[in-house]
């Protein structure tokens, strides 16, 4: 019995649960500038009505489905270059097997389009589709853009930025009549969302660099160098910064953390080593989350139970602190 739930826990944070909280904090940062009945402690105007949120929390759910198959086929893909990195442990260790990886991959992937078609609509599903292909050609040939310098951060900026943003936005908006103009706007506004993860995703190939170096990787980091890397991060996290005013409503909870993160960026430039990397791709996503639950106070909830669980888990399973604000 303890094997079988061992098991099971191993299979449920293969999922990179942890990692799912960024993409919760786009969602829900598209959904709060998309809702003109948004308010401070998550109050809502009363003829706003329970559904919308009720939509919220389904779109989450079930792109989160769809963004878990894509971390589980990230790991697959990236075996080699995670066991060199000491990052990860499941599939690098052989504590779960390739085929089983791949079992909870389309399980999540099937799971996450089901509730987009039967439970959202077809726009949703479009979005949640176009999330899931692009996801494919970020990890595996002949696209493989997590290899490329540019591949990878044009397909974060997409995929965790854009896409992300818009499922949240037209959940704040599910069963209007969109209009091309209301579209576009907030296409644009979600550039915001889309330069913020490209700065955190280009800092993350700093660390990595030595790793994507020996199995051939040419990432961002690898490419340009650490400066070069630091300088590009600064500004794309000020784009984000610009682009925050486009948005519908609520701008200044993306504007705010992004001006706070770009200091911490800064420091980055002026001194680009392995610890301020860390820093610049740890904290921005964390005070924009602090900034996203002023409104959705039971996102905090979330997101405390998420990272006591995932400590406890790793704690007793591998003997390791994670996640954590430390360098590692």
């Amino acid at each position: 019995m303890r094997k079988l739930l061992v098991k099971a826990l191993d299979c449920f944070f293969l999922l990179r649960i942890p990692l799912l909280a960024p993409v919760w904090t786009v969602l829900i940062l598209g959904w709060i500038s998309g809702n003109g009945n948004a308010r401070l402690g998550g109050v809502l105007r009363a003829e706003y009505g329970g559904e919308g949120e009720q939509i919220l929390w389904l779109s989450l759910l079930g792109f989160s489905l769809i963004v878990a198959a894509i971390y589980v086929t990230n790991q697959i893909a990236d075996i080699d270059s995670d066991r060199i990195n000491h990052k990860l442990f499941l599939l690098p260790r052989g504590i779960l097997s390739i085929a089983t990886a791949w079992v909870c991959a389309l399980l999540c992937a099937c799971a996450g389009l089901l509730v987009a078609f039967f439970l959202l609509d077809a726009y949703m599903g479009v979005l949640f589709v176009l999330s899931l292909l692009l996801g494919m050609l970020y990890n595996f040939p002949p696209a493989r853009l997590k290899d490329r310098a540019w591949g990878g951060t044009i397909a974060n900026f997409v995929g965790h930025g854009v896409l992300t943003y818009l499922v949240g936005w037209y959940a704040a908006h599910f069963g209007e009549s969109l209009t091309c103009a209301s579209m576009l706007k907030a296409l644009t506004a979600s550039c915001a969302a889309g330069f913020a993860n490209a700065a955190v995703y280009i800092t993350t190939t700093i660390p990595d660099a030595e790793g994507d170096r020996i199995t051939g990787k040419h990432t961002f980091c690898v490419t340009y160098g650490e400066r070069f890397t630091a300088v590009a991060a600064a500004i794309a996290c000020a784009s984000a910064l610009a682009f925050s005013f486009v948005f519908e409503h609520n701008a200044w909870v993306m504007a705010v953390p992004a001006a706070v993160s770009l200091v911490i960026f800064i420091m980055l430039v002026v001194q680009p080593r392995r610890e301020n990397a860390f820093k610049a791709f740890k904290w921005p996503v964390f005070i924009l989350t602090a900034s996203v639950a002023v409104f959705v106070p039971v996102y905090a909830l979330l997101i405390l139970v998420t990272f006591a669980g995932s400590r406890i888990y790793y704690k007793f399973r591998f003997h390791f602190d994670y996640p954590t604000f430390k360098a590692q």
